[in-house]
């Protein structure tokens, strides 16, 4: 891992955590794409293979962007980071707020229409699946939740 120039002791673990983190997730990337484009699997191995390998491409940007974040930061350069901070909300502070509630009640609503979806394939729980499908969006809708939750909280706090 390299050395940062003129970043702190915790821009530094931050990045090298960050770094390391992605040294470690690429043989297991390249084995989830192995697992996702075999031909001798069942298909439905190779569907779930495929679902994580694409999860876990966005985890491994995520962590290239963080790394390339911190490098910035403690570099001080003045381009634009791949994770933005959250610095400008309050002159936007009413649109995001008035979105945030509007996109945060359609997906609660979107949450309990996937928990009675769920319930009505009770009875094919065992033989495809749908139930495990149902319930990663009820994860992601979760995610999404937080997320905007996140953002509202802090337009909330923002100052114009």
């Amino acid at each position: 891992m390299s050395r940062i120039a003129g970043a702190s002791v915790w821009e530094q673990e931050i990045y090298d955590y960050a770094c390391g983190h992605l040294e470690r997730e690429g043989a297991m990337l390249a084995e989830y794409q192995r697992l996702a484009e075999d031909g001798e699997s069942p298909p439905a191995f190779r569907y779930l293979a495929n679902l994580i390998f694409a999860d876990e491409r966005r985890h491994h940007q995520l962590f290239m962007d963080l790394a390339e974040s911190m490098r910035q930061m403690g570099e001080m350069r003045a381009e634009d980071e791949p994770i933005p901070s959250l610095r400008g909300l309050g002159p936007d502070r009413d649109r995001i707020l008035a979105v945030t509630d509007q996109l945060l009640a359609a997906e609660r609503e979107d949450a309990k229409e996937l928990q009675r979806f769920a319930k009505q394939l009770k009875e094919v729980r065992d033989t495809t699946l749908w139930v495990l499908l149902l319930d990663l969006m009820q994860a992601d809708t979760a995610k999404h939740i937080t997320i905007l939750s996140f953002i509202r909280d802090r337009a909330e706090k923002a100052s114009y």
